[in-house]
């Protein structure tokens, strides 16, 4: 029942409208009665509206998994909960990214309260740095367990015999009085200091297993024998360990091997056994098509560096184009330099400081030249051989493997597949805003990898859940949950929890993922 009125609308026409809600009729003992509504619109109040779709189903995985409670059995804490605390801090790095002191500004306007029942004003920044001191007291050493047992915990989503990829990046600082920062190789083409990050992940689900960082300008030799002792304790059958060529060298390779751990590798070019296996032809009666385009194949039985295995020499046409105009254009370059310079004597310069500058212009593509230096002059001739030989290699890479079960397109395919970890990188420097690294005490830098890990580690889960292959939808349907937000109302003393209806999109999400039905 509704009180209504009359009026005039603006062409003086009487028209009717509702002003009041009454309640419902009734008849009771034969009289009519209206009961009144127990509620009355003017009567609430919203008293609270945060952010919940992506918050609620990110927290959930925590939660599915045990990470909360493994990580506040294996990081010591006395005044926060940590597993909690960890769960927020990944949390906020896959979705908004503040820093520490912003963070308890962020953490009020999500569910994370409601979820960890921890306050906002708990998690300032003295509080956040605490935490991250009792994480930093347990050392590299024992963030490496942790994220073993970590990855214990989620190893069965992967199946039982499991190809690991490990791969090497880096990440600079503007600070320079950090211990493990040091100037390096550089990746990201800067004079900065660094450290390098390894990364051992498994390839079919893209999981992370475990971490570590180096000095920046640490020897790849050391890198490899601390990876063999961290897969030994992954309590996971590995049927091989997949290497880029960058991080191949026969020290490495030769340890590997004494370990009895089956390797697929790339292999630089620049040995004497590597390039020679390269420089005989390939016929293309062996033809593999790869997302990157087709290529032709040849396998064989061989040894490299007395190791026996198997060398696949891979050949792609377009590589081929690429890397001879390349090659052509560099060498170009460096002969138009070699001419001005001896178009240019004077008779005064010595043959030793001719000889210094010619090499100078060469440098780069100095094996595709010969500088003679007699009693008379200086001059400089083609390298015939090397340019012939450069030729014959063009357009191939080798791959050697100890494994002699899978075929070579598998082979192939596992290597050229190992862009996963290239991917994790890319998510962990750009999508986690891990470049350049932000907390500069000294121990800190660990702890904040470590953020970052747990971060990837819940969105590689999240994947998983979803049901899709690559990364494609993932950052999407995550900006679509994280559209719905959850509402408090106070009706007169009582409150009620009001999600915003759902979108088609979002229902679609939350079906895929399955487990999220129960959180809307």
């Amino acid at each position: 029942m509704y009180e209504r009125e009359n009026y005039r609308d603006s062409s003086g026409k009487v028209k009717h409208r509702n002003t009041r809600y009454l309640g419902i009729e009734v008849t009771i003992d034969g009289e009519k009665q209206i009961i009144p509504p127990k509620k009355r619109f003017k009567e609430f109040e919203v008293t609270k509206s945060v952010k919940y779709g992506d918050i609620a189903v990110l927290y959930d995985l925590f939660k599915q998994y045990g990470l909360i409670e493994l990580l506040n059995g294996l990081i010591p804490g006395r005044g926060l909960p940590v597993g909690k605390v960890f769960a927020a801090l990944a949390i906020n790095h896959i979705i908004d990214r503040e820093t520490l002191n912003k963070f308890s500004q962020w953490y009020q306007d999500t569910e994370l309260e409601e979820l960890t029942g921890i306050a906002p004003d708990k998690l300032n920044t003295t509080n956040l740095g605490a935490v991250m001191k009792t994480c930093r007291k347990i050392g590299p050493e024992g963030i490496v367990d942790v994220c073993i047992e970590l990855f214990n915990k989620i190893k069965h989503l992967e199946a039982e015999s499991s190809t690991m990829i490990y791969d090497l990046t880096s990440t600079y600082f503007y600070s320079t009085k950090l211990p493990k920062a040091r100037r390096g190789y550089n990746r990201d083409d800067n004079s900065l200091p660094q450290i390098n990050i390894g990364l051992v992940a498994t390839k079919n689900k893209g999981l992370p297993v475990l971490f570590r960082t180096y000095e920046g300008n640490i020897t790849d030799v050391r890198m490899v024998e601390q990876l063999i002792a961290d897969v030994k304790r992954v309590n996971l059958s590995i049927d091989a360990i997949v290497m880029d060529r960058e991080m191949v060298s026969r020290n490495k390779i030769t340890k590997l091997d004494g370990e009895d751990l089956k390797i697929i590798c790339g292999v630089p070019l620049t040995s004497n056994e590597a390039k020679e296996l390269v420089m005989r032809d390939i016929s293309e009666e062996n033809e593999l098509m790869l997302p990157s385009g087709l290529i032709y194949y040849e396998d064989l039985t061989t040894s490299l560096f007395g190791i026996p295995g198997r060398a696949i020499i891979c050949f792609n046409h377009s590589d081929l184009e690429l890397e001879r105009t390349t090659r052509l254009k560099k060498i170009g370059i460096a002969e138009i330099k070699v001419a001005e310079l001896l178009s240019s004597q004077t008779g005064n310069e010595t043959r030793e400081g001719l000889e210094k500058e010619l090499k100078e212009a060469i440098r780069g593509v100095s094996d595709y030249f010969v500088i003679i230096n007699d009693r008379k002059n200086v001059s400089v001739a083609p390298h015939d051989e090397n340019r012939r030989n450069a030729r014959l290699r063009d357009g191939k890479c080798l791959l050697f493997t100890t494994n002699f079960e899978k075929s070579a397109p598998e082979i192939i395919a596992t290597y050229f597949g190992k862009d996963v970890v290239e991917k994790i990188f890319d998510c962990f420097k750009n999508g986690l805003d891990l470049q350049p690294i932000r907390h500069f005490e000294v121990g800190n830098t660990d702890v904040y990898v470590f953020v970052c890990y747990l971060a990837y580690l819940t969105l590689a889960l999240y994947k998983h859940h979803l049901g899709v292959t690559g990364w494609a939808g993932v950052e999407d349907s995550l900006d679509e949950l994280g559209r719905i937000r959850k509402t408090t109302l106070d009706f007169g003393g009582e409150k009620r929890d009001k999600n915003s209806v759902l979108t088609k999109e979002q229902k679609e999400f939350i079906e895929k993922l399955g487990f999220a039905d129960a959180l809307f």
